[in-house]
């Protein structure tokens, strides 16, 4: 508003507001109003996703690092399996040399003495580095048949043994920690059958 000389106010400085730009501005200040609970609501919900997106990664991320870690265990614990199987018939080489020494050495000379003296404490020191490295020797002979750790051979009828007893073992088995590495070859009884 404005006053003029006679310091009496202009006529049309005093206009009231027409209806229609009062409807204009309580709009706008009502959509302003609608405006800041929804973009507030807007926000929290992005927050929430961020919050859980975040929870979600470090989850991830912990789970990723204890199977590291159980992979590396298992690799220290087994990565030597494939090595170990294969050395399973360099122990049965010498244990069958071992075994084909004859009973009465007196009558060798010095020198084969001393080489089946070699075969000999080789075949220990190697059955010594089985045991450090948990290389287990399975003997079952006399045990219950378990297919878990015995391949049967063969079925020996017999009224000696139990049914499903090992009654002889062609060759030993062998595991690694608790994984078999080779199972035991072996003869089981089976009960005599009656012949008429």
């Amino acid at each position: 508003m404005t006053k003029n000389k006679n310091n009496k106010f202009d006529s049309e400085d005093l206009e009231a507001p027409s209806s229609s730009e009062i409807d204009e501005s309580s709009v706008e200040n009502t959509n302003i109003d609608d405006n800041v609970p929804s973009e507030e609501n807007d926000l929290k919900r992005e927050l929430e996703t961020a919050i859980d997106d975040k929870k979600r990664a470090l989850a991830e991320a912990e789970n990723t690092r204890r199977r590291s870690i159980k992979d590396l265990e298992q690799s220290r614990k087994y990565g030597h399996l494939s090595f170990a199987r294969e050395m399973l018939s360099v122990v049965d080489s010498l244990e069958s040399a071992v075994k084909s020494i004859p009973k009465n050495k007196e009558a060798l000379t010095d020198e084969l003495k001393n080489f089946i003296l070699g075969v000999e404490m080789t075949l220990e020191q190697l059955k010594q580095v089985f045991n450090n490295h948990n290389i287990t020797r399975i003997d079952p002979m006399g045990d219950a048949f378990d297919y878990n750790v015995h391949q049967a051979m063969f079925e020996k009828e017999t009224n000696d043994f139990d049914p499903g007893t090992i009654v002889e073992v062609m060759q030993p088995g062998w595991t690694l920690h608790e994984r078999l590495l080779r199972p035991a070859m072996v003869g089981v009884a089976k009960k005599k059958t009656e012949k008429d």
